[in-house]
């Protein structure tokens, strides 16, 4: 049996937090991602969590302005402090929620500065992520993900090499979310890209293209590709993470399908 995680970020959304955990450990899934840390505080998440005994899985640091089209804070020059003020919650978070992975959010790169000048910046804050991560005692891994450029055209990481190649900078220590809805968008080979990259992906997300649709509504064939991904060697949950804002146990058939 298939283990599925769930975003009560994106998926859930007609109910109160404490009850998307509650509902989604009855539906079924393992563990839940949180992908929005600022709609709720750090207690509200964490009773809702142990009150369904239901793990956090995956949380995201906040990622500023980046969800509204502005550039984020990851790997933007002038942000720095700013980055530097969401790990520092983040990580609280991360001590009273105890995820295995912290995601280390998108960035795009700003109007009339280099992508160079950016990635210098990104590459600092991972560094920076892991250290304090280190100081801590935090075990949770950080990951990084690529996001499409078909839907972020400046985005600064956009595809899972570019990724990839910034996790083998830190020596391993940070891994890769690998995102499928994000690499079909960008018109990666699904399949090749996850065993190009196997040994760097800590964590699977999924949704169907276009739209970030629920399983089934769009073009992608998950059966073929969690068998391919499983056999190339994954072996970890599956994070559900797609857009639901209305009745998402409504969409849950895929669950049986891909069970």
């Amino acid at each position: 049996m298939r283990r599925f995680t769930t975003s009560v970020s994106l998926m859930w959304r007609d109910l109160p937090i404490a009850e998307r955990f509650a509902t989604a450990k009855a539906a079924g899934f393992c563990g839940a991602e949180i992908q929005v840390p600022g709609e709720a505080d750090v207690a509200e998440w964490a009773a809702a969590a142990e009150a369904a005994d239901l793990p956090v899985v995956l949380m995201n640091l906040d990622m500023g302005d980046f969800l509204g089209g502005g550039p984020g804070l990851s790997g933007v020059p002038g942000r720095e402090a700013a980055f530097a003020a969401a790990l520092e919650v983040g990580l609280d978070m991360a001590e009273r929620l105890t995820p295995a992975f912290i995601h280390i959010g998108p960035s795009r790169v700003p109007e009339g500065v280099s992508r160079e000048a950016n990635l210098e910046v990104y590459r600092a804050n991972l560094n920076a992520a892991l250290e304090q991560a280190c100081q801590r005692g935090i075990a949770a891994r950080l990951v990084i993900e690529a996001v499409n450029r078909a839907d972020a055209p400046t985005v600064l990481i956009g595809t899972t090499a570019e990724a990839a190649a910034m996790a083998d900078a830190t020596g391993g220590a940070i891994g890769l979310l690998f995102d499928l809805y994000h690499a079909a968008a960008g018109g990666e080979d699904l399949l090749a890209s996850y065993r190009a990259h196997a040994g760097a992906i800590a964590h699977i997300q999924f949704s169907d293209l276009p739209g970030r649709q629920p399983p089934g509504r769009g073009t992608l064939d998950f059966a073929a590709l969690f068998a391919g991904i499983e056999a190339a060697g994954y072996a970890g949950p599956w994070g559900a993470e797609y857009m639901s804002f209305a009745d998402t146990g409504a969409t849950l058939d895929w669950m049986g399908d891909l069970a």
